[in-house]
């Protein structure tokens, strides 16, 4: 009996024990965008991985959100992190925090996007193309980017398609 009422007493004190079970990890950095010094913040907020989500932020130099995407972290990114964070949910998040940065002109034709690439009409994306804005790809899934221009009428950055993203081997 002694024994059975021992096991109940470490079992209940292993359960009371607390554990470091949720997923805030963040990578912040600088980065030139536009002609400007801007920062760029990768993260993931929850509970725990499993429910935590992705929060990609760019902010001008006043401190403005100019830019913001998020995604459940399960959803866009597979359950890859589903256990506690370790280096590998850090280690993506540096990957993360390291877009592309491009201009509009290097995006692809209007004849060569596929259905649902852009959410813009032909007209609006050749425009865009055009003017060669400052433009920078982030990941936003498994094995996809998601492409954001810099309009400065608007004073911030707009979706303008979606691609597969480009791996590089380490």
């Amino acid at each position: 009996m002694r024994l059975v009422a021992l096991l109940a007493l470490f079992a209940l004190a292993a359960a009371c024990t607390p554990r470091a079970t949720d997923c805030n990890v963040n990578v912040a950095r600088e980065l030139e965008f536009a002609g400007a010094s801007v920062a760029l913040r990768a993260e993931t907020q929850g509970p725990n991985c499993h429910q935590a989500i992705a929060l990609y932020t760019i902010r001008d130099e006043a401190g403005d959100l100019i830019y913001a995407w998020t995604t459940p972290l399960q959803r866009g990114f597979g359950d890859v992190f589903a256990a506690e964070p370790d280096e590998h949910l850090q280690s993506f998040l540096e990957r993360w925090a390291e877009p592309a940065v491009l201009t509009t002109a290097s995006t692809p034709a209007w004849s060569e996007l596929e259905v649902g690439q852009t959410t813009l009409d032909q007209l609006t994306y050749n425009d865009i193309r055009a003017r060669e804005l400052p433009m920078l790809c982030h990941y936003s899934g498994t094995s996809r980017e998601a492409c954001v221009f810099w309009e400065p009428a608007a004073g911030a950055a707009g979706h303008l398609f979606d691609r597969i993203a480009e791996e590089t081997p380490e």
